[in-house]
């Protein structure tokens, strides 16, 4: 069999009841199946996920399935990344599913401007398939084809991996694999790499994505340890960031964009907010520190990522006594 164009990545971790939305989503893209390969990574499920990627495996050739142990997204999908064989890579998770008929314009897209990196926006659902919020907020028109540093100087760098179509080659020619140390945060650490390295990028304007909004996924696990655990990934990301930041200055002597340092910044944001709530803010202080983020890095346009209300955090931040009596106001108010 040759190369296919495209390999999807899909790590499944008990989804056996979304799981079929999912790749019938790609099954139906209308791209050959010669084409197309579907890489599914079953990370230890024991909700009879495997079962469900076998079935459709008989009855559609293009689809492959990976058994790991319960090792982790980031594992899951490195496991694809060693076996894929398209020349682009694109990544869903289980939960989620394609928009309709999106593949084929964005592959025409790839193979027309000859692109490292082709952006698509995304709408959030419910599980039911209802409206969960819109598109993306930065939804942005067809754009033409620029470096990664330049596509970024004009657009928010999305911290979301299954919003991009990357070229295989470039992602081998940095050995970027994702960081399974990282639980939560992974995707920014990734894609900040291969952009800034990208030299031909560019965003479509079509729903390429359907994100489903799961109240029951890893992202909202109460649990108190696993809430920490997340808090400090999303510090290990913004420092991962950052080295990516640094690197990048220190070989082309010039500045990152400002939407880089604005995902770095967003992820320390996230996980001060979480520790204010979480009644951790020392931990999370001294790991900021010990990652040399800070004081705070930057009050400028990367700052304001989302808006005014990132200024005030920042600044907020800035003052770590004062960030500790919120905390605990906000424990007695919870009582």
């Amino acid at each position: 069999m040759g190369e296919p164009l495209l390999t999807y990545i899909v790590p499944v971790y008990n989804t056996a009841a979304l799981l079929p939305r999912c790749l019938q989503s790609i099954i139906d893209q209308p791209v050959a199946a010669d084409d197309c390969e579907v890489l599914v990574v079953d990370d230890g499920s024991t909700d009879g996920s495997s079962a469900v990627v076998e079935r459709f495996a008989r009855d559609y050739p293009q689809v492959r399935l990976l058994v790991q142990q319960n090792t982790g997204v980031s594992a899951a999908r490195n496991l694809a990344l060693d076996n894929a064989r398209g020349q682009y890579v694109a990544f869903v998770d289980s939960d989620d599913y394609l928009g309709d008929g999106a593949a084929a314009i964005l592959l025409d897209r790839v193979v027309a401007d000859d692109l490292d990196v082709l952006v698509y926006n995304f709408s959030r659902v419910m599980p039911d398939g209802t409206d969960g919020g819109g598109v993306s907020r930065d939804k942005y028109a067809t754009s033409p084809v620029a470096t990664g540093v330049g596509y970024l100087q004009q657009h928010v760098m999305s911290p979301y991996v299954w919003r991009y179509m990357v070229r295989r080659e470039l992602i081998e020619r940095l050995a970027l694999r994702f960081d399974t140390s990282l639980i939560a945060c992974e995707d920014g650490a990734f894609i900040a790499q291969f952009m800034l390295a990208a030299a031909r990028v560019a965003h479509q304007d079509i729903l390429g994505y359907c994100y489903v909004n799961r109240g029951d996924s890893a992202m909202h696990n109460p649990d108190a340890d696993h809430v920490k655990r997340r808090i400090f990934s999303q510090v290990d990301a913004a420092a991962s960031i950052n080295g990516t930041i640094n690197r990048y200055e220190s070989q082309s002597g010039d500045t990152a964009p400002a939407s880089v340092a604005g995902l770095r910044n967003v992820y320390l944001y996230f996980s001060m907010t979480k520790a204010l709530t979480s009644a951790c803010v020392d931990e999370v202080l001294q790991r900021i520190r010990q990652a040399g983020l800070y004081p705070f890095p930057c009050i400028g346009p990367e700052a304001n990522y989302f808006g005014k209300k990132w200024m005030v955090i920042h600044r907020l931040m800035m003052h770590p006594g004062l960030w500790k009596t919120l905390s605990g106001i906000y424990r007695k108010i919870k009582k």
